[in-house]
């Protein structure tokens, strides 16, 4: 029979994660923000009001029936579509590149809601048509689809972004079910389009060629924090590298500030939250009583994890610098918004499972 209630368990990950989140942005930032002429907790008070924001797409995410936003999948595809062409016309510009859209003086980075979608576009396309993972003519339009969504992603540019959503896209037709011999085709074509973005976008070229040369300064920096923390670290309040030295700490390389403040041990905690979280997704994605809930499940609780690896593997020098923060944990934006929601997804999702 069906649970009655949400997987409780998942809940206050989730919420630990969120607390230790607000103390490691304080911690991380106080200092820049005294710096600065601003109070102590300036960054603090910036992330709660992200927080609030994303807390309520957690609660859109939880209370909206599944249902109603599986009957959506094709309008928000139109709409998607839309709203990435007018980030790449009329988008802020931020870092060299178009990734959000201004709305009454709001900046809208709807590029972080496109994995979100990718994933119930192909949850829904599975479930519907369970044939089609062996069917080449059928998976090519399906993978051709998000391919298309993808590219505008990567475009802005935001490769880091269009990465996830691929690799995303990639778990979801192996737990789909998807042949070899039609998966290697989609493989080749995503690391052949992530080369020709490389050539032609020279900041992904210069962290792809400072990545396989020489680390950058950034990766410099986090890789001394982390060595500097030890077994059990500085302590709270007492690393170094946020007295200015590694830029961006409290979002893209808060891992490393982590592991300054609280060593082997603290990192090896994050660890274990985020490979339960992960592993009690799994677990939900498993006995749902549906299809198409599973496939769900197991794509955004996949798109997190991916995420958080992604994040750690810049931050210890074994992948090239992103700028992807940590879920739940780094400085909040629309990121924090897509995961939270995806959460939110996944935890009325676990209302269903066959007991």
């Amino acid at each position: 029979m069906p649970s009655s209630g949400i997987d409780r368990t998942l809940a206050f990950l989730i919420l630990c994660l969120i607390v230790l989140g607000s103390l490691f942005v304080y911690s991380s930032t106080y200092y820049q923000a005294m710096k600065n002429g601003a109070s102590s907790a300036y960054y603090l008070i910036g992330h709660l009001k992200r927080l609030v924001v994303a807390i309520g797409f957690f609660f859109l995410g939880l209370f909206v029936p599944i249902e109603k936003m599986r009957k959506l999948v094709f309008p928000a595809l139109i709409l998607l579509l839309f709203m990435l062409f007018m980030t790449l016309i009329a988008g802020r510009v931020q870092f060299g590149a178009r990734r959000s859209l201004l709305i009454a003086s709001f900046g809208l980075q709807i590029s972080e809601f496109a994995r979100i979608w990718a994933v119930f576009f192909l949850a829904n396309f599975f479930a519907n048509h369970p044939q089609v993972a062996n069917s080449g003519r059928g998976l090519a339009t399906t993978v051709l689809i998000v391919l298309g969504v993808i590219l505008l992603v990567a475009v802005q540019p935001s490769i880091s972004v269009a990465t996830i959503t691929f690799l995303t896209l990639i778990s979801m037709l192996i737990y789909g079910g998807a042949r070899f011999r039609l998966l290697l085709p989609t493989i080749l074509v995503g690391a052949g389009l992530f080369g020709i973005f490389v050539l032609v976008f020279p900041h992904a070229q210069h962290r792809i060629l400072s990545f396989v040369n020489h680390p950058t300064y950034q990766v410099e920096q986090s890789l001394i924090a982390i060595g500097s923390g030890g077994v059990w670290g500085r302590g709270l309040g007492a690393g170094l590298q946020k007295f200015l030295f590694l830029p961006r700490i409290y979002n893209d390389f808060i891992f490393a500030h982590i592991a300054e403040e609280f060593g082997f041990i603290g990192s090896m905690i994050i660890f274990v939250f985020y490979g339960e979280l992960f592993l009690r997704g799994l677990a939900i994605a498993r006995f749902v009583e549906s299809e198409f809930l599973g496939l769900l499940v197991f794509g955004l609780n996949a798109s997190v994890f991916i995420i958080f690896l992604i994040h750690v593997g810049v931050s210890i020098g074994l992948l090239p610098a992103t700028g992807i923060p940590m879920p739940f944990i780094s400085y909040g934006g629309w990121s924090l918004s897509a995961n939270l929601f995806a959460m939110g997804i996944i935890l009325q999702a676990s209302r269903w499972r066959v007991l």
